[in-house]
């Protein structure tokens, strides 16, 4: 965890990008990529244990076009028949629970954020340093998105998925949300209250009432930005 405090410019510190897989490459690349690192094996090591010997010159080729090709080229060898072969491949190496693997988790569409830091029990996000940084997959819709990951007994692994933003935003007023104080620089999870001399307190409320039950995360803060949690997940060790 980053212990530096310091106005997180997300802009510039965290740079948000679009880490999506084209629906018309229609190879979920990064799919293929975590399987081999969790099982230890390799593009050829596949080819070698799937297809015939004097197949396997011309498949290295094939693959390799599909894999990494760009998004309406054209080609023969079909999305769907790799991600068959490849399932039927990594199914054999499946232990203790593993979830099983369909074709369908090589195709389709997904995308790709960074997961930035974990939020703690005192209400409070420290930031992971780059090097520990993760990406998630998650719905398509929140590209571009950012996550931070919970650290608390009662919803540990449990990611919450914001905007990055370097403003206030009124969309997150009354919501639960993330901020940053301008003064001391910590960063707060919480329901973000408005208050009438603009500034804000963080309030700590019961999932299942809704109502205060706690005291206050932070009270009467400035924010440098805020922004809305959009949604919450709890992710498989697939979609790291």
């Amino acid at each position: 965890m980053s212990k530096k405090k310091e106005i997180v410019n997300f802009d510039l510190k965290y740079k948000t990008q679009n880490n999506m897989t084209e629906f018309t490459n229609g190879f979920r690349k990064e799919g293929l990529e975590f399987l081999k690192k969790r099982y230890k094996k390799t593009t050829d090591e596949f080819i070698k244990a799937t297809y015939p010997k004097k197949d396997q010159a011309n498949m290295r080729v094939k693959i390799s076009r599909l894999i990494n090709k760009p998004p309406n080229a054209p080609g023969y060898f079909d999305a769907m028949e790799l991600a068959k072969d490849l399932a039927l491949y990594f199914n054999t190496f499946r232990t203790n629970g593993d979830q099983f693997i369909s074709s369908n988790y090589f195709v389709g569409m997904a995308a790709y954020i960074d997961v930035i830091g974990g939020a703690y029990d005192d209400g409070q996000v420290g930031l992971f340093a780059k090097k520990d940084i993760k990406k998630c997959a998650v719905p398509v819709r929140y590209t571009g998105c950012q996550a931070v990951i919970t650290k608390t007994p009662s919803s540990n692994g449990l990611i919450r998925v914001f905007k990055a933003r370097n403003n206030i935003y009124t969309g997150a007023d009354s919501r639960f949300g993330i901020c940053q104080d301008k003064k001391t620089k910590v960063i707060y999870i919480g329901f973000l209250e408005p208050n009438s001399n603009g500034r804000y307190d963080v309030v700590d409320r019961s999932w299942s009432t809704g109502k205060k039950n706690l005291p206050n995360i932070a009270t009467d803060i400035t924010p440098a930005w805020t922004s809305r949690i959009e949604t919450e997940l709890y992710p498989s060790y697939w979609d790291y």
